[in-house]
């Protein structure tokens, strides 16, 4: 009897012990399960909050589609292109934006069906101050183009901003040498694409050379 006793208890002990193990195993497991959770909140409220975009302030306007931040940080306006400062209206353009958010804090806003940075490494975003969308201002006040070469969420807006401003002649539509502005602007597209394709081209080459020795390498095994 007391061996049966002593079995009992320790298969008792070892059963108790066993359960107490699944217990904290499965108590770990909801602790871990809700601390990734948890995590995973925290990790997309953070993306959802940096693609929503950011408060910074306007230290320095290169020209009329580009300016600098207080971060050292160089902006490039979405959807927009302003003459460059050596061409026609190019000298306007950058003061006009100056006037707008030079020294003044604004909201950087990310656009999901542009990329973040362009070529130059600078940040593509739209720029709002105090409710007003700032690019489509610079477009409908006459001081820059609708950029419809790329794909973004407010082209249709831009565009009809753009009809709107040469349709009143404001800014560049009314200048008198808008004809030879229109032709400037035109130009710095073409040799952009050009540029752009020359890489494409490069780009394209190397990875099917890489390609092609890849794959020679595999069957000659």
């Amino acid at each position: 009897m007391p061996i049966k006793s002593s079995v009992k208890l320790k298969n008792f002990g070892f059963l108790t012990a066993t359960n107490l193990i699944r217990v904290l195993a499965v108590f770990a497991g909801m602790t871990a399960t809700k601390i990734m959770r948890q995590t995973l909140t925290y990790i997309l409220f953070l993306t959802t909050f940096v693609c929503l975009g950011t408060t910074t302030k306007v230290t320095r306007v290169i020209d009329g589609d580009t300016f600098e931040t207080e971060t050292g940080e160089k902006v490039r306006l979405i959807g927009i292109n302003a003459p460059e400062i050596s061409d026609i209206f190019g000298k306007e353009a950058k003061e006009y934006l100056s006037s707008l958010i030079e020294n003044k804090t604004v909201f950087l806003q990310y656009d999901n069906l542009s990329k973040d940075r362009d070529r130059y490494q600078r940040l593509l975003r739209y720029v709002i101050l105090d409710g007003v969308d700032i690019n489509k201002k610079m477009i409908a006040d006459g001081f820059a183009f609708a950029y419809l070469k790329y794909q973004f969420s407010n082209s249709s807006d831009y565009k009809t901003a753009q009809f709107q401003a040469r349709e009143t002649n404001s800014g560049i539509w009314g200048d008198g040498n808008k004809e030879t502005i229109i032709d400037e602007q035109e130009i710095n597209e073409a040799s952009f694409w050009q540029d752009l394709s020359l890489k494409a081209y490069l780009v394209g080459s190397l990875v099917g050379i890489l390609l092609f020795i890849g794959l020679y390498t595999y069957f000659r095994k």
